[in-house]
């Protein structure tokens, strides 16, 4: 009995490491997808439809804002500055729509792994929390 309440406790012990395991978006594919988008934990949380959403970007609050036509779904990132270069790294604070209602990731790295015209792939390190936005002219 002791044997089988051992091997027992090793099964959860290895069941519960592996559903807590991290996850996050690789960077190889995300660098490559032009969608303006927010991935979280390696899920896509918010993706741009051009026929459904709308973007936003505020210059001088540095704000970029990507939202549905109904305002319901969204995602709002706020940077300590306007990326124009790439590997550099930028302080921000995001908030995104959920079906509980919003939620919040404040006072966040991300480094600009990409620029390619008025798009800019930004990732913290943990590659955790990736987006992808749009400078508006």
């Amino acid at each position: 009995m002791k044997r089988l309440l051992h091997i027992l406790a090793c099964v959860s012990a290895v069941i519960a490491l592996y559903g807590c395991e991290n996850k996050n978006t690789p960077l190889d594919s995300f660098i490559l997808d032009e969608t303006i988008r927010l991935e979280l934990d390696g899920v896509k949380v918010f993706v741009y439809d051009n026929n459904r959403c709308q973007l936003a970007f505020n210059e001088q609050r540095r704000l970029f804002r990507a939202n549905s036509d109904t305002m319901l779904n969204y995602f709002e990132l706020v940077l300590d500055r306007i990326p124009d270069k790439e590997g550099e790294d930028l302080t921000g604070n995001l908030w995104w729509s959920t079906v509980a209602g919003e939620r919040s990731r404040n006072n966040i790295t991300l480094n600009v792994k990409r620029i390619k015209g008025d798009i800019i792939w930004l990732c913290d390190t943990s590659q955790r929390t990736a987006v992808v936005i749009r400078v508006l002219e």
